[in-house]
């Protein structure tokens, strides 16, 4: 599988996107492309140093004695402008490209109905995956594979360091295949009819990423990290990027940003190489993202990757029922995802219930529901919320109180997600197209009309829109009146009302699951099912 200019896939889309005269263009190009960015660095400089003249013609003084060292250090700022533009330009064009041409991969074969040849060969999943992931943007990795000699002379000549230039290329080539390993993971969940979502996914994901540069000056500024600027910016001689001045922690212990972001990319790819490899070669309607235990696991790494790179001298104010709120609210992102990436395919789950029914599976089985690895994911999150006050024991009081406050609002959370994700399985079941998307669509509706009830209720006197919060949304559990009051009636009356509707739809799946197994039993009678329901 290492081997990948020998695999088959990847030799596909070689030769259909490099053949000898598209690839003598592209070289063309790309050389055409340098020299225009060379001359307009160039242009650049040489206005900068116009206006040095001009300035020291005007001031004297100390700006006269310094124009000659800015005249010598002209042709060396020259070059670290020529290879800082390559640079930067080669890591967008690479990591764009390999996006939106993987998050195509799957979903565009399908389309062209041309994905299921591709199930019947003789790849396994890893060698389909390894294929795709580097054939699909080819073009882009021959792009700056023509660019590097121009980068790497520019770079030398504008002194930077050769490790520099060498890490820069290591990190940008990182990153796009740990971007590309998202795009084919989103392209993986969507069908044909669907593609159009998928490319929205992939460029909310990309935003995603850089948006994550942000995250440098957060309580876990580790997570900038995601983000190729966080250690490239500095790599190229940007010295006055705000990465440069800060360094990313992990348990408090600086690391340079390289690191960082080599260990982000290794660990998290790993994860959707997994998703991919045992997903990629199974018919649409078998997806299963993860195993239960596996959901676990990564609800598991997910929290430890969030206490480890937490950096509590970023947020010298925050208190220890802060601390606790905060893990609280990202683990209800992580136990939707785990939610999302656990739903059962309904015909796996119609042979669990079928099972169920004579005591040969349990709640606990792999084509079960949800639910339950939702409790024991939360389980482990409450587990790792202790670890982490322990561990953070210099920063945070480790006492009981903290820690009953986090467990009721794991609790509260287990609950709303819950719902959630037992709507979107109810859905799965229905004749819905595309009824992931819908069903997560509806749940945005249904907490945008309590956001827009909440403030309709605000206008009135009273406390109506934190109860109407209390009932409808997990959110109120973070409001600070919740801990002068934790026990109000609203927060938990709003957690048995979920309860209730959680209970309902279960009978709804129930309901659901039943009627093939009462057309199957009809049809074994002699009664034809279509006579039966007139």
């Amino acid at each position: 599988m290492l081997r990948f200019w020998r695999n088959p896939e990847f030799l596909r889309h070689r030769h259909a996107e490099l053949r000898a005269g598209r690839a003598v263009a592209v070289v063309v190009v790309v050389l055409v492309i340098c020299v225009m960015v060379g001359l307009a660095c160039w242009a650049s400089r040489q206005a900068d140093l116009e206006r040095e003249r001009q300035a020291a013609a005007e001031l004297k003084g100390l700006w006269q004695t310094r124009l000659p060292q800015w005249e010598r250090q002209n042709g060396i700022e020259f070059w670290r402008l020529f290879y800082r533009s390559l640079m930067l330009m080669q890591a967008g064009v690479l990591t764009f490209w390999s996006l939106l041409s993987c998050a195509q991969a799957v979903s565009g074969e399908r389309e062209r109905k041309t994905w299921d040849f591709q199930l019947t060969t003789a790849l396994k999943p890893a060698e389909l995956l390894i294929g795709k992931l580097l054939g699909e943007p080819v073009l882009a990795y021959f792009i700056v594979l023509c660019c590097l000699p121009v980068a790497m002379i520019a770079g030398v000549a504008g002194g930077i360091s050769f490790l520099h230039i060498l890490g820069a290329y290591l990190l940008i080539v990182a990153g796009a295949l740990f971007i590309g390993l998202g795009g084919l993971w989103l392209s993986s969940l969507f069908e044909s009819r669907s593609r159009g979502i998928g490319l929205i996914g992939a460029l909310a994901l990309y935003a995603l990423l850089a948006g994550s540069y942000g995250f440098y000056g957060s309580s876990t500024p580790g997570l900038a990290g995601f983000s190729p600027l966080a250690a490239l910016l500095p790599l190229v001689g940007i010295d006055n990027s705000p990465t440069s001045a800060k360094r990313a922690t992990i348990f408090g212990d600086p690391v340079p940003w390289v690191l960082m972001s080599l260990l982000l990319y290794v660990t998290a790819g790993a994860w959707l190489a997994l998703m991919l490899t045992r997903n990629l070669k199974k018919d649409y309607r078998e997806i299963s993202i993860l195993s239960r235990w596996q959901a676990v696991g990564c609800a598991a790494y997910l929290n430890f990757v969030v206490f480890a790179l937490f950096n509590p001298n970023a947020s010298p104010g925050m208190s220890t029922r802060d601390f606790v709120s905060f893990i609280a609210a990202i683990n209800a992102a992580i136990l939707f995802a785990m939610g999302l990436a656990t739903l059962t395919p309904p015909e796996r789950l119609q042979l669990w219930w079928r099972k169920s029914a004579v005591r040969q599976a349990s709640w606990f089985s792999e084509d079960g529901p949800s639910w339950p690895w939702l409790a024991l994911s939360a389980v482990v999150a409450y587990g790792l919320l202790v670890w982490g006050l322990y561990v953070w024991g210099r920063a945070f009081q480790f006492a009981a109180l903290p820690l009953i406050y986090g467990g009721v609002e794991l609790l509260v959370i287990l609950v709303f997600v819950t719902r959630d994700i037992m709507f979107i399985q109810w859905c799965k079941l229905t004749r819905l197209r595309a009824p992931l998307v819908k069903g997560i669509l509806y749940l945005g509706l249904y907490y945008t009309s309590v956001g827009i009830l909440a403030i309709v209720l605000a206008t009135q006197p009273g406390r109506a829109a934190q109860r109407a919060i209390n009932l409808l949304t997990p959110a109120g559990i973070f409001d600070d009146q919740a801990y002068r009051s934790l026990f109000a009636g609203s927060l938990f009356a709003g957690a048995g009302l979920q309860l209730v509707v959680v209970w309902i739809l279960l009978v709804l799946i129930h309901g659901r699951l039943r009627r093939p197994a009462m057309v199957a039993a009809r049809a074994a009678d002699g009664v034809n099912p279509l006579a039966a329901q007139t």
